[in-house]
């Protein structure tokens, strides 16, 4: 067997497909892709659509209730900064204008 005989084999992270390529050229020689699983009727195929739609629906009402409220949930968050930073005894660093 000659080295151009040999074949590589590799398998693709994303599909499962394995490709048998040619170790000087770099060609495809043979393509075996997965096999699929069984055809999901029309029904079926309706429901998962239709579950899919609600639940993005769901989604949407949750994060348009959130941006409702994100003012107030930052006006608390800032608050609550304030309320922190005012009863923090450390000293304020230098400031570069006052060592002259």
């Amino acid at each position: 067997m000659s080295k151009s005989d040999k074949t590589l084999i590799a398998t693709c992270p994303c599909c499962g497909t394995i490709l048998h390529l040619d170790p000087m050229t770099g060609a495809i020689l043979l393509e075996e892709r997965p096999k699929k699983g069984p055809v999901k009727s029309f029904e079926e195929a309706a429901r998962e659509s239709a579950a899919r739609q609600e639940q993005a629906k769901a989604q949407l009402a949750r994060a348009m209730e959130e941006e409702k409220h994100k003012g107030e949930i930052m006006d608390k968050k800032f608050k609550e900064a304030m309320k922190k930073a005012e009863d923090d005894e450390t000293p304020l660093p230098p400031r570069p204008f006052d060592l002259d």
